[in-house]
């Protein structure tokens, strides 16, 4: 058993959100991510792994190609493996992220798939 200390371990940074990793197993990834106002992902997918975030904090635009949602505390999003997305930040916003695959590695993406 393991257990997490989420607060903790959470950072902020201006420049650029901070993924800080709180355990990591062959098959799955955990963390804790902080994200200032205005900061955008890249659009990009993850080939081998589902991306599942939970919005502890703060509101934030998630978009997948398809449609974009305002989401806030209590909301949970799933990222199928290979699934293109982008996160947008409204206001100061904490997520808990669970990635799941052996392969969890990101791939940019220039721009929206045609759907």
């Amino acid at each position: 058993m393991e257990i997490l200390d989420l607060r903790g371990s959470l950072e902020f940074s201006p420049m650029h959100h901070v993924y800080k990793f709180l355990s990591e197993t062959h098959h799955s990834s955990i963390s804790i991510v902080g994200w200032e106002p205005g900061q955008i992902s890249p659009i990009h997918s993850h080939p081998d792994a589902d991306e599942i975030y939970y919005i502890l904090d703060g509101e934030g635009l998630f978009k997948d190609g398809r449609r974009e949602m305002r989401l806030g505390p209590g909301a949970t999003v799933v990222f199928p493996a290979g699934e293109v997305h982008q996160v947008s930040v409204i206001t100061r916003m904490v997520l808990y992220r669970v990635q799941a695959g052996a392969d969890r590695h990101p791939e940019s993406v220039k721009e929206w798939p045609a759907r």
